[in-house]
């Protein structure tokens, strides 16, 4: 659902939407309806506490949530639904917007009522009730993705998207990522999955799983905390163990599956290079949340959170067939929070109108302190 707001964001293509697409089983129908049965299919496919079931996998498939409930396929189905609300009100189909916004409502507060653990969230519920990622659990108590997509999808609460963030940073970062979970499963037990049976700090069992890692730099923007995402860029970041091969075994321009936990004596190893998503994601999380730069359906939005330290950055962005020279000033020394705006030395509001084909524009950004600096995007207040 996303990924296809996001194309029409990008190339204004809205016709897109009526576009037919044929369904894998027989029939037709447009690819607005294909977002709308998405959406659907998730409402429906729940188990006994109004969580979506883990069907054949969520992310991690190797915790037995088959028949049980997903934390992370609940938060992301909040999220979709939000991105598809704002669709469907950019084109006026307010039945939609009424209906998925009640949906949405009920979503959030089951996850609310049932996933938040006290400190963080829980990971999920298996078919036999056991709750993963509970402080309750004497192994597998807190895990990196129930805290991250909390925040991203909208469904934490400002006191809760801190607090959870809060215990990700003391618990599970370390100079080579975040880890997966903590602490690592050292029994075998097949109710909770087959994590449970991998070696202490390798792949799902506590490593650091690279993929997983820039959500945790999104979910810092949206907290406002431009210190914190890029220290998670930093720690994850190839580059930054160029001088240590011996340690790192993999080379040093390449994002790799995971690194090997705390709790494997080989401590910082990178294993599986080139084998993940992590770069796309790590793009995203560089490009549209430190730097702030990505679209709307009405235009380019400007929004930087970024190390208190940087006094300024320049990104140059085509959209369109424009060129936008965007220079962006921190006289202040803040995270977040745009004061003021020009193009082509002219002041302007966000967000930028796309202009003409082939002309190139100077887009200067100043950030300063105001009150809609520390907010949380994506989480409600």
């Amino acid at each position: 659902v996303v990924s296809i707001l996001d194309y029409i964001k990008e190339t204004g293509e809205d016709d897109f939407f009526d576009l037919p697409v044929p369904f894998a089983d027989g029939g037709r129908a447009t690819v607005y309806e294909h977002l709308k049965r998405a959406l659907d299919f998730s409402a429906e496919q729940i188990g006994q506490d109004a969580l979506c079931k883990g069907l054949r996998a969520d992310w991690n498939d190797c915790l037995n949530l088959g028949g049980g409930q997903s934390a992370m396929v609940t938060f992301m189905h909040h999220w979709a639904l939000h991105a598809f609300i704002e669709a469907a009100a950019y084109l006026d189909r307010n039945q939609d917007v009424q209906k998925y916004r009640c949906m949405a409502a009920k979503v959030k507060e089951t996850c609310e009522r049932v996933l938040w653990d006290g400190y963080w969230y829980i990971r999920g519920i298996t078919a036999g009730g056991l709750r993963i990622g509970s402080r309750d659990n004497q192994q597998g108590k807190i895990f990196l993705n129930s805290q991250t997509w909390a925040v991203i999808s909208g469904v934490a609460q400002a006191d809760r998207a801190r607090i959870c963030m809060r215990h990700v940073d003391e618990l599970l970062r370390s100079k080579y990522g975040l880890h997966l979970l903590w602490p690592a499963y050292t029994q075998p037990d097949d109710d909770i999955g087959f994590v449970t049976r991998v070696y202490p700090g390798i792949k799902e069992n506590a490593a650091i799983f690279s993929h997983a890692n820039p959500w945790a730099m999104i979910a810092a923007c949206m907290l406002g905390d431009g210190d914190k995402a890029m220290q998670y860029y930093d720690d994850l970041c190839p580059y930054h163990q160029n001088d240590q091969i011996e340690i790192r075994q993999a080379e040093p321009y390449s994002y790799c599956q995971f690194i090997m936990g705390k709790d494997h004596t080989a401590f910082g190893r990178a294993r599986h290079p080139w084998l993940t998503g992590s770069a796309g994601w790590a793009y995203i999380a560089a490009t549209r949340w430190i730097l702030g730069i990505r679209m709307g359906f009405d235009g380019m939005i400007i929004d930087p959170c970024i190390p208190s330290d940087w006094k300024e950055f320049e990104v140059v962005r085509k959209w369109k067939n424009a060129t936008f020279h965007i220079r962006v000033n921190n006289p202040e020394g803040v995270h977040r929070g745009v004061i003021r705006i020009s193009m082509d030395d002219k002041p302007i509001r966000l967000p930028i109108r796309a202009q003409a084909s082939g002309t190139s524009h100077k887009i200067t950004v100043t950030l300063g302190k105001t009150r809609s600096s520390n907010r949380i995007e994506g989480a409600s207040k």
